[in-house]
């Protein structure tokens, strides 16, 4: 069975991650498809989702949420983000939910 590599709270602080330093503003998190780097990831404290931390080209730092569905798995399209390697490129897409804020709509591995 495959280990996943979400990371707690404190783990990640423990192992040099700051997610203070990434945004989750819809003014700063930008709408349509690109690339990004998955930097980390952490289970979120207020919903069923993983925090995925990213980089975009020229060092924009955003946060994207996987939400758990009734399978138990966290998908971003097809794409199960909890068995991703912390260093994966990601093909994103992201457009917004019906309050206005960023949501990935799919995501595919860059090999």
């Amino acid at each position: 069975m495959r280990k996943r590599t979400v990371l707690g709270f404190k783990p990640a602080l423990d192992a040099g991650f700051e997610p203070r330093d990434y945004s989750w503003s819809p003014e700063v998190i930008p709408l349509g498809e690109y690339e990004v780097n998955l930097d980390f990831m952490i289970w979120s404290k207020k919903q069923v989702a993983v925090d995925c931390y990213c980089t975009i080209d020229g060092g924009k730092k955003i946060r994207l949420s996987a939400y758990r569905n009734k399978e138990d798995d966290y998908l971003i399209g097809a794409t199960k983000v909890t068995y991703l390697s912390f260093g994966t490129k990601l093909m994103v897409n992201v457009g917004l939910n019906a309050v206005g804020n960023p949501k990935w709509l799919n995501a595919e591995v860059i090999l």
